[in-house]
């Protein structure tokens, strides 16, 4: 089954139909077709053959509105779990390496090893915004503490901070599928001495959760944003503070966000940490996507 739509959609859409349809790829269309589209390729189970109403009725209304999707379906003489298992292999980014449960787990020396189920739920490591968020992660030479994981889909951001060392880490999310993924994948690896699973949204979640800790945050812009101004209220910036005065205990020690789109995506989310007392520090793109550090800015800025 083929999703085609434009590119700009893909993300969200493959999100919200892999609870459906099972975990799919993106392919770019052939040469004459529109431009600025792709399709969103997925193996359904047998006996399940949705129509483009069925598709649509999954989709937040936004998208449904849109009228640019198109479906096109075709039998395959393979087994559909062949076809969508080989598009899962192991992925190493940085000192983490992130596997199916289907493929082995390396022998010897290796790198962090996350196991991940991509038919449970979102995030499986494949994603450039998931790739970014953990080389941001691990580009700093830090003394490892506590961490929280907003918007945790899968649970693989939380699984390797705390096979990375950092502790207690806290994931939340407020989709209950996405909960049912990053429990189940938190026992397959092991963490769950170290990681704790929590239903809630950003508006919802604790601020003391926060507290001297590292803060992932892979979402879209309006949900990150929303988090910057939400810990903006446990640590505003003040220009006129004095040098000497110590930052707020509730104030995170790092953000590293992502899900954002490259260019004016970009430019929003920096104008917004800056009116909240954060300054840009490294960056990754890949394709179209940028995953952003952001620190407390200094009292002299």
């Amino acid at each position: 089954m083929r999703v085609i739509l434009p590119e700009i959609y893909a993300e969200i859409a493959g999100a919200v139909l892999m609870d459906y349809l099972g975990p799919f790829e993106q392919e770019q269309l052939a040469e004459g077709g529109p431009a600025d589209f792709v399709a969103l390729v997925f193996y359904p189970p047998n006996g399940v053959a949705p129509t483009l109403d069925d598709v649509l009725v999954a989709l937040p209304p936004a998208l449904r509105r849109t009228g640019r999707i198109r479906l096109e379906t075709r039998d395959v003489s393979r087994d559909w779990v062949d076809g969508w298992r080989d598009h899962f292999h192991p992925v190493l980014i940085g000192d983490v390496r992130i596997r199916p449960p289907w493929d082995p787990a390396p022998e010897g020396v290796t790198p962090v090893d996350v196991v991940i189920n991509p038919g449970l739920g979102f995030g499986t490591g494949l994603h450039p915004t998931t790739r970014g968020t953990l080389q941001l992660l691990q580009s700093r030479d830090e003394s490892r503490g506590p961490l929280v994981d907003a918007g945790t889909g899968s649970g693989v951001l939380a699984i390797a901070a705390a096979k990375l060392g950092w502790a207690p880490v806290l994931a939340f999310d407020n989709d209950p599928v996405a909960l049912l993924s990053a429990r189940q994948n938190v026992d397959a690896n092991g963490v769950q001495d170290v990681v704790k699973v929590r239903e809630a949204d950003v508006a919802r979640a604790f601020l003391d959760w926060f507290a001297g800790a590292t803060v992932l945050a892979n979402m879209t812009l309006e949900p990150v944003s929303a988090l910057v101004w939400r810990l903006a209220s446990i640590a505003p910036a003040r220009r006129d503070a004095p040098a000497t005065e110590i930052p707020s205990a509730g104030r995170p020690r790092r953000l590293v966000v992502s899900g954002i789109l490259a260019g004016a995506q970009e430019c929003e989310l920096l104008r917004v940490a800056r009116e909240c007392g954060y300054a840009p520090g490294r960056r990754v793109y890949e394709t179209e996507w940028v995953s952003l550090e952001l620190l407390p800015a200094s009292p002299a800025g």
